[in-house]
């Protein structure tokens, strides 16, 4: 009986371990390394592998070197998870493979499904193979598709372009960052900006060919560091675009970063940077919040910044808005220091409203008063 038992546990150890293990798909059949099945079947096997670990967002020494997955932690974020508890997904199915350098591949691998009777296409990546031991790791292939850019260095910040850059505007960014870190007491940060056209000249430098997720949603809504922030990402066509990088400056360079509320950071990157990619300044969002309540006397704003996204004015997070006039308040009536408090309410704001009664005397009895009075003023 006992034997049975453990036989049985090991069949559904090994059901279990074969369930979660991915297994890819090669495209009208074709060999991953041309003349050569040995090379082809260890890339395959190495690539099932590598994007097993993805599905699970754990990767390890086997298949990726972990230095450069800090490096470029965006791109294997955006692979990890992928069909994971899905069974919408087909297996990930690998269009293109081609050697490159020293004994190394680069490949294409297309992730798509069915949902509902309709087929979708929900990633292309490439990636890199790099012979290790007996073996291939698997790395992003963001320094070959960069390396033909120019570069310009002003002051602390190193500027990355494929065409060129206005100085003008790198240079108010540049000046941003160094009274940033003046008014948090931090370090002036070292930074490479890259400064990319376009969301599509972004994704496929980090190797992404297609993106749902980033095509269709604006996850990271183009602006965001890499690299442990040391390096700053945009695909706005865009030398200074200052909302995109307050609120990862806070995360690596002050403590507490657990304690962080997003929506007022956002808020703040509003303050200093407008808002997110229409660039609308205070005055123009206060105009517009202004013309919101006159089309609709009936409204509440704390209501309203309680909704969360559920909320929004002229396509603008109602909350974020918000979190920009109280942070303009604070900034004005306190200074920075006890403005930037605000930004430390708890991860999903449960001390947001203690604070902010501390620091301005705002609770959610005269929340509503307050956003008039700012709006008109």
């Amino acid at each position: 009986m006992i034997k049975k038992l453990t036989l049985s546990l090991f069949f559904i150890s090994l059901y279990s371990s074969l369930a979660s293990q991915v297994f890819v798909e090669r495209n009208l059949n074709l060999e991953l390394a041309e003349k050569d099945s040995i090379t082809s079947m260890k890339i395959q096997t190495a690539l099932n592998g590598f994007l097993s670990e993805a599905q699970k967002n754990h990767y390890t020494e086997t298949y990726v070197d972990l230095a450069h997955r800090d490096q470029y932690k965006f791109f294997f974020t955006k692979l990890a998870g992928i069909g994971q508890n899905s069974e919408s997904f087909h297996k990930p199915l690998v269009m293109k493979s081609y050697p490159i350098e020293d004994g190394a591949y680069r490949l294409t691998v297309g992730f798509t499904g069915e949902r509902e009777g309709q087929p979708f296409i929900y990633q292309i990546t490439e990636l890199k193979a790099v012979p290790y031991k007996d073996h291939y790791r698997f790395y992003c292939p963001f320094p070959e598709n960069t390396e033909h850019f120019k570069s310009q260095t002003f002051d602390n910040v190193t500027y990355h372009y494929s065409t060129a850059i206005n100085e003008n505007t790198a240079g108010k960014f540049v000046d941003f960052t160094q009274e940033l870190a003046k008014m948090t007491k931090t370090p002036i940060p070292d930074l490479d900006y890259y400064s990319f056209h376009s969301l599509d000249e972004l994704l496929k430098s980090y190797g992404f060919l297609y993106s749902a997720r980033q095509c269709n949603f604006l996850c990271y809504d183009l602006g965001f560091t890499d690299n442990g922030g040391q390096t700053y990402i945009t695909g706005t066509d865009n030398e200074n675009y200052v909302f995109g990088f307050i609120g990862d400056f806070l995360y690596y360079n002050l403590d507490n970063k657990e304690d962080i509320y997003s929506p007022f950071v956002q808020g703040m990157s509003a303050y200093y940077g407008g808002y997110a990619l229409s660039y609308d300044d205070m005055t123009t969002l206060k105009r517009q919040f202004r013309e919101e309540m006159n089309s609709n006397p009936e409204i509440n704003f704390l209501e309203e910044f309680k909704k969360g996204r559920k909320s929004s004015v002229e396509r603008h997070f109602s909350y974020f808005v918000m979190s920009a006039f109280l942070f303009e308040e604070a900034l004005e009536e306190k200074g920075f220091e006890d403005a930037l408090t605000l930004a430390y309410s708890g991860s999903e704001g449960e001390n947001f409203f203690s604070n902010l009664d501390e620091v301005l005397g705002v609770n959610e009895s005269n929340f509503h008063d307050t956003i008039v009075r700012l709006i008109e003023s």
